[in-house]
């Protein structure tokens, strides 16, 4: 049994339902005062449900995420019905690896749980919180599952569903929404008198030639989009990488809120530019030329893609180039910022792929990093060492294959042959 003092994170469906405020009366009582409600005053009405939000990856067994919050919006105008939201974000806000990963809570009221899941799951779809990765998605594919929605739950629930749960990934209209926009910034920027000598929008006698961006995709992936036309009119032709050309069209509702309409579908985005060096938006500017990265935001779902220029594009090509498909990289790095708790093998050691190697301790959860590949390893931290994220820990050094008997009779036989046709 356990008796605990402090309020559980869950006390908002418990206010939700009851009326009454759970931490006014702590702090009442802790005054002095009498409590003045008895159970027989306490009347429950309707139905609640709380989501945790969390700064993390769910596809990455629920990895902790840092980063820094660009946009926010909790309570959307989308969202009706009761809603509460208890968060701890604000615009600016730097997540780090010091503290737990849960950044805020959204709950729900309804007349029944049917009804209060789906006032739940519309506040989630408007949720924003651009810069950092969040859980949003993954708890609205969970809410919307046959079995929590019956309420057959179990220990064993989320591990059975993780694999069939279907998360989303950038496509054309998140690439053409990021290259539309950014094309649309550059012409903003680009003073007339420039002339078309120095001006990058496809001129030349004749045909005008479309205008090629590179984006960078999550995974290190690399997308080329073509806008034929100037990206701040009402409607470009677009295309993207050897796919057709396509009609699409950009209207801004407010400054941070977005929709493109490709090929007669419409799809709104919460947007967030990202600008390196010296160039940074203000007052006078807010948009100051073509932002080194976007985070585009939709029905929970948020992706950051790079602008990439000739030379990042290129670092990005040939780093996928050296990688051989299908080849685990030999470096075991550190996923965020924190400490390193344990280490379980020695330097030279022999390991097999999927042994654990070190155990990395950050955001209050203990993480074990394994070996990608078979072979010998080489540790390059020691328990009790702050690490950074990405900071490589270890290293494996594959086996060296050895050549079949076979194939070693085959070399012999065939330099014998070879020998004799020369003589």
């Amino acid at each position: 049994m356990e008796m605990n003092t402090r309020l559980q994170v869950e006390h908002p469906v418990t206010e939700m339902v009851t009326g009454v405020d759970l931490v006014e009366w702590q702090v009442r009582i802790a005054a002095g005062e009498e409590l003045t409600v008895a159970q027989d005053d306490v009347v429950l009405t309707g139905h609640s449900v709380e989501a945790r939000v969390y700064a993390e990856v769910p596809e990455k067994n629920f990895l902790p995420s840092i980063g820094g919050v660009v946009l926010l919006d909790e309570v959307p105008d989308t969202a009706s019905g009761r809603i509460r939201v208890d968060s701890a974000l604000l615009e600016g806000l730097q997540i780090s690896s010091s503290y737990d990963p849960m950044i805020s809570k959204v709950i729900a009221w309804g007349e029944d749980r049917t009804a209060a899941l789906d006032t739940l799951d519309k506040a989630l779809a408007g949720y924003t919180a651009l810069g950092i990765d969040t859980n949003v998605e993954y708890l609205r594919l969970l809410i919307n599952d046959a079995d929590v929605r019956a309420g057959r739950l179990d220990t064993g629930l989320i591990e059975r569903k993780m694999p069939d749960f279907g998360f989303r990934r950038v496509d054309d209209f998140e690439l053409v929404a990021a290259a539309v926009y950014a094309l649309a910034m550059e012409e903003h920027n680009t003073s007339a008198v420039d002339g078309p000598w120095w001006r990058r929008e496809g001129w030349r006698l004749g045909a005008q030639a479309p205008r090629m961006l590179s984006l960078g995709t999550p995974g290190g992936g690399v997308a080329s989009v073509y806008v034929h036309g100037s990206a701040a009119s009402a409607e470009v032709t677009v295309a993207v990488g050897d796919g057709p050309q396509r009609r699409a069209a950009l209207q801004f509702r407010r400054r941070n809120d977005m929709v493109l309409t490709l090929d007669g579908t419409a799809r709104a985005y919460r947007l967030a530019p990202v600008y390196a060096g010296a160039v940074t938006p203000s007052w006078d500017n807010p948009a100051p030329g073509v932002p080194s990265g976007l985070f585009l935001g939709n029905e929970g779902w948020s992706c950051r893609l790079e602008v990439l220029t000739r030379e990042t594009r290129l670092a990005r090509v040939l780093a996928a180039v050296e990688r051989e498909e299908g080849a685990a990289d030999p470096a075991v790095r550190s996923p965020m910022p924190g400490t390193v708790v344990s280490v379980s093998v020695e330097n030279g050691d022999a390991v097999t792929a999927g042994q654990v190697l070190l155990a990395v301790e950050a955001m209050k959860m203990e993480h074990q990093l394994v070996a990608p590949l078979a072979g010998t390893v080489h540790i390059s931290a020691t328990s009790g060492d702050l690490v950074k994220a990405d900071q490589v820990l270890a290293t494996i050094h594959p086996h060296a294959p050895v050549p079949p008997a076979d194939a070693a009779e085959d070399t012999v036989e065939e330099a014998t042959i070879s020998m004799g046709a020369a003589d």
